[in-house]
Order: structure tokens, then sequence, then C-alpha cells
């Protein structure tokens, strides 16, 4: 209501046609109580909103300019079929073609990163495989059992026996 009122007076005072007068101070707050006043919750700052909304746009750009790009192609396929060929039918037989070629495209990316990635687990495992005793033999793992340590202990008493 308060809102209300100074932006009717502020209207009808200072910006009607007929006359311009300047701005009364007393129509608006103090800058004292507005220090006072917080923001609600709803708009403070939210760094992951903004960048979740920022992707978003991004990506419904690239989507909207892969769309404008596929339709630019089908028509310049559609330039180079013949005119004896109605042009719906060219468009339809262009656009079948061309997402014919980008599917198979994608099939033959994907199956390769496929494969490749089942090859190098292929030999991660082995190489685990093959080298699971090496480990504890040059002190790299971070974990010992019990007897190892007991057993370390003993040869190193009779070592101390030995040259005693």
């Amino acid at each position: 209501m308060a809102s209300t009122v100074i932006l009717y007076n502020y209207t009808t005072c200072c910006c009607s046609p007929k006359t311009l007068q300047p701005l009364n101070s007393s129509l608006f707050l103090s800058s004292k109580s507005l220090l006072k006043l917080k923001p609600p919750p709803s708009l403070k700052f939210n760094p992951r909103h903004n960048s979740i909304v920022a992707a978003q746009s991004n990506f419904i750009k690239v989507i909207q300019t892969v769309w404008k790009v596929g339709k630019d192609g089908v028509e310049a396929g559609t330039d180079m079929v013949p005119d004896s060929v109605p042009r719906p039918i060219a468009k339809l037989s262009v656009t079948v073609v061309g997402v014919s070629l980008a599917l198979f495209v994608l099939k033959s990316f994907l199956s390769t990163a496929f494969f490749a990635l089942a090859v190098m687990g292929l030999c991660y495992f082995a190489f685990l495989a093959l080298n699971k005793d090496e480990g504890s033999k040059r002190g790299g793992g971070t974990t010992y059992s019990e007897s190892s340590t007991d057993d370390s202990l003993e040869e190193a008493r009779r070592i101390m026996e030995k040259y005693k």
C-alpha cells in the first residue's frame, strides 16, 4: 500500500506533463532505514544455480545451432537433387540419408571409444593379476599383516644373534 502511494505520488507530482517538480525526499525511505533491511532468502546469490542456468542456456544454443545447420544442409542437399523430383520427396530423402550418415558416424565413434576403454581395462586387470605379489616385496603397500611384521622382527633378531 505504501509503495502504491509513493508510486502514485511520484507519477502524479513529478512526472506529469503539466508541471515538473523536483522529487520530494519525504516520499522515499531514508538511507538509514535502508541499511536495516535484509534481502529475503530467495534473493540471495547462488553461484551453483547461476552456473546451471548458464550451462542449460549454452546447451539450448548448441541444439539451436545444430538444428539450423541441419536445416541448411538439407536445403543444400535438396538443391543438388534434379528438379524432376518433387521438392517434398527430395527434402525427405536428403533428410533420411543425412540422419543415416550421422548415426553411422556416431555409432562408429562410440564403438571405437568403448573398444579402447575395454582394452585399457583388460590391460589394467592383467597387470594387477600378474603383479599382485610384488607389492609387498617392494614395500610399496601401506598395510602389512601382523605376521609379516613378526617375521621381520624374528629375522632381525637372528641376524643380531649371529653377529654378537
